[in-house]
């Protein structure tokens, strides 16, 4: 086979095409794994939260939501750092090196394919805490408040992963829980660099926070940084 051959235009697969190959390899891979089913698990904990103390109604929404991020915090890094890093630290990405492909679609195939699945199971883990707690559903804006938190920390934990990968879903978690929630109880100017301030702004629970406009712009712009450092970063790894 000649030089030419290999670099057929023909035979090179489009961006589309990588990307959804990735996804649907990352799809076939998780519905073999575990990480489904502790998923499953520790969404429950909110709704069993909700059924110990919102039998008499007395639990506030503002709790179980943001027992809801805490939730996102653990199953985005759970899903896409774990996924990521896996890839790297294993040298599966070594193949794919060799092969003309983009090197960003790896993170973006496996954002297209664990992204809506996170999602969906945070939302469906709000809806039933809120059935269980008020007999009632949850606010749509909520519930896409949670979806953008659950993209936003899906982006963070690929820059994550591709930093670090084999410690990138503990240190996404430690990052969310240590420095990024702290910061979003701190004075108005630094507030707005954490991810879990805007989706409280963003999610409409608290009434002095009502506004959408700049919790949307500060989300797009951490996820385009976050995002901007996984790109650079796996286009730098060795084969």
């Amino acid at each position: 086979m000649t030089a030419a051959t290999t670099t057929d235009p023909k035979l090179v697969p489009s961006p589309l095409a990588s990307t959804l190959t990735m996804a649907s390899l990352t799809w076939k891979r998780m519905l073999r794994g575990r990480a489904l089913w502790v998923s499953l698990a520790i969404a429950m904990l909110p709704i069993a939260y909700a059924g110990a103390t919102g039998g008499s109604r007395g639990i506030a929404g503002d709790e179980i939501f943001l027992f809801e991020i805490l939730v996102a915090a653990v199953l985005a890094p759970m899903f896409v750092a774990a996924s990521i890093g896996e890839e790297i630290e294993d040298r599966t990405t070594t193949y794919l090196w060799s092969r003309p492909v983009p090197r960003w679609s790896i993170v973006v195939g496996k954002l297209v394919c664990l992204v809506p699945v996170t999602a969906a199971v945070a939302v469906a883990s709000w809806a039933l805490a809120a059935q269980v707690a008020w007999h009632a559903w949850p606010a749509l804006r909520s519930c896409a408040a949670l979806v953008v938190a659950v993209a936003a920390l899906s982006v963070i934990s690929a820059g994550v992963a591709t930093l670090a990968p084999r410690h990138g879903m503990a240190l996404t978690i430690c990052y969310v829980l240590f420095f990024d929630s702290p910061l979003g109880v701190l004075p108005a100017t630094l507030r707005e660099l954490s991810v879990t301030h805007q989706v409280r702004a963003l999610s409409g629970i608290w009434a002095t926070e009502i506004g959408i406009q700049t919790p949307l712009i500060a989300l797009a712009l951490l996820t385009l940084v976050w995002g901007s450092i996984a790109a650079i970063r796996i286009r730098k790894l060795e084969a």
